[in-house]
């Protein structure tokens, strides 16, 4: 039991004890409440512990620097209660290990050890196939259209079969045998090579006899038939993301074919036969893809949410995700400014997809979340995070995969690059020759680790980052202000993000208990 007349000399020995038990001059950790309850996410360890008010107090003078003026807060509470919340915390310090990162951080990444050649040569897990550069449509925010200048025009060129057939051969040759490899069909309009397809998919099937088999498409649903999508149902593994925005008013306004003539009918169309040849598996084989386009606002996202709860044909547990269209000649100066005056933009889509997550979880027996997507990503990295004893100083190359390992996106040429999300991609390869290994190495993992340690080794959220080669990539070169500029989006997700999951953690925890079974591609 303590002595609660300590002398000054003890309180003095608590402090001291605080500066050389935790990193100096800043531990990395994340105070956030909720409307219950006090936490700290310690960034060393990815422990998440509950906290007193006082202590949630005292914390935020260590994880700021500010230790010595822990004792300006005695006189603010008993001295029983003084001495209690220094003492939890001291021993959070001796038995989790927390308040301990940041000083010896480095990056534990693929590009830096031995096994980067096993997990280029027996480790991708997916191979995208452009069959065409082609596309019947024009949509405004596609990053292709003439609004977009920092990628190319609609090209006229189609993939080979010869081409095709050596891609995958490619995956055949270096896929993962374990956890099985996936042929995604892309454009432009994949259906626009529908026989090309076919072909792929047969050759495919024909060919790879030692690996778990899949199939994938993302396709504008506009040259979608009955014949064809009979035919995607009949192979197995076979699934489809569909690109429809909501509503014809909505859909229309955005996704216009070469004429500018609005897609929504044959688009609807396309989808009520995809769902039709489905029949009982479509709710597991059907994605619904949207672009959330301006002009923003809560009442857009109603009315897309109603149309498609509307469509008694639609499964109602059918995934939908939902996304803002790509930025284009983003002028970042202009928005630092904006953010710093004005406090940020309203994300029309995190408010809602955020209230809408939490009723639900409120009420646990409406189980058909609409844009459930939108919050599940990021439920999934904090629910599943790995969560260590001790503190330790290697840290993954924030969300990035290893460059022509999980997956390759073969463009209509032959040329790999590192995945179709990627606007300014280089080339880390070729089906002739397979993938530049001194170029992934050199050029993207050692050049971003490199480029990126003295941010991320400053930053709470470095274990739960959703930052990737997407993100940072300009002209096939790391465009560090791009980098920056995502990662404080992201810091600023996350903590709102721990806020909710915990939230509803606090409601009911059994609701979460899914998120255990989702793997991560």
């Amino acid at each position: 039991m303590l002595n609660f007349q300590e002398s000054a000399n003890k309180i003095d020995g608590y402090i001291n004890y605080l500066k050389e038990n935790t990193n100096q001059p800043r531990a990395l950790a994340k105070l956030f409440k909720t409307d219950s309850s006090c936490y700290i996410y310690d960034t060393g360890t990815s422990k998440v512990l509950n906290c007193s008010e006082f202590e949630y107090r005292i914390l935020e003078k260590i994880i700021t620097g500010k230790i010595d003026e822990i004792v300006n807060l005695k006189n603010e509470v008993s001295e029983e209660e003084y001495f209690e919340a220094i003492i939890n915390i001291k021993n959070a310090i001796e038995e989790d290990d927390i308040l301990k990162a940041g000083s010896e951080f480095k990056f534990f990444s693929p590009g830096h050890y031995e096994e980067l050649d096993d997990e280029l040569d027996n480790r991708v897990r997916q191979i995208v196939l452009e069959l065409t550069e082609k596309c019947n449509l024009r949509c405004s925010y596609c990053i292709y259209s003439e609004d977009y200048t920092e990628r190319r025009s609609f090209g006229e060129n189609d993939m080979t079969e010869d081409i095709a057939k050596r891609a995958i051969d490619y995956i055949n040759l270096h896929g993962d045998k374990e956890k099985g490899i996936a042929v995604t069909f892309y454009g432009g309009e994949a259906l626009i090579k529908f026989d090309l397809l076919k072909k792929c998919v047969e050759y495919a099937k024909n060919t790879i006899k030692d690996k778990e088999l899949s199939f994938s498409l993302t396709s504008n649903l506009t040259l979608m038939t009955k014949d064809i999508a009979e035919y995607l149902a009949s192979v197995d593994g076979f699934n489809i993301t569909c690109s429809i925005d909501g509503p014809q008013e909505i859909h229309d306004s955005s996704r216009k074919d070469i004429n500018g003539k609005g897609s929504f009918e044959r688009a609807i169309k396309g989808l009520k036969y995809i769902v039709d040849a489905l029949g009982d598996s479509a709710a597991d084989r059907i994605t619904l893809s949207m672009v959330f386009n301006r002009p923003f606002s809560f009442e857009k996202i109603k009315k897309i949410d109603s149309f498609f709860k509307n469509l008694n044909w639609l499964p109602k547990t059918i995934s939908k995700n939902i996304t803002y269209p790509t930025a284009s000649n983003v002028n970042y100066g202009e928005i630092e400014r904006m953010i710093a005056e004005k406090g940020g933009f309203p994300d029309y889509l995190r408010i809602w997809s955020s209230e809408t997550y939490l009723n639900k979880v409120k009420n646990s027996e409406d189980k058909e979340f609409f844009l459930r997507d939108a919050v599940e990503s990021i439920f999934i990295r904090i629910h599943q995070r790995t969560i260590l004893v001790k503190h330790i100083k290697d840290n993954n190359l924030n969300a990035c995969c290893v460059p022509g390992g999980r997956k390759i996106y073969v463009t209509t040429n032959g040329d790999f690059q590192i995945c179709e999300r990627i606007d300014g991609s280089p080339v880390i390869g070729n089906v002739y020759h397979g993938v530049d290994r001194k170029k992934v190495k050199e050029l993207l993992v050692e050049e971003y680790a490199d480029k990126s340690l003295n941010d991320c080794k400053n930053c709470w959220a470095s274990r739960l980052c959703e930052v990737c080669y997407a993100m940072c990539l300009k002209n096939e070169k790391l465009d560090m202000r791009k980098k920056r500029f995502y990662c404080n989006a992201t810091r600023k997700n996350m903590e709102k993000y721990l806020i909710l999951y915990h939230k509803c953690l606090e409601i009911n925890p059994k609701e979460l208990e899914y998120l255990n079974d989702i793997k991560v591609q």
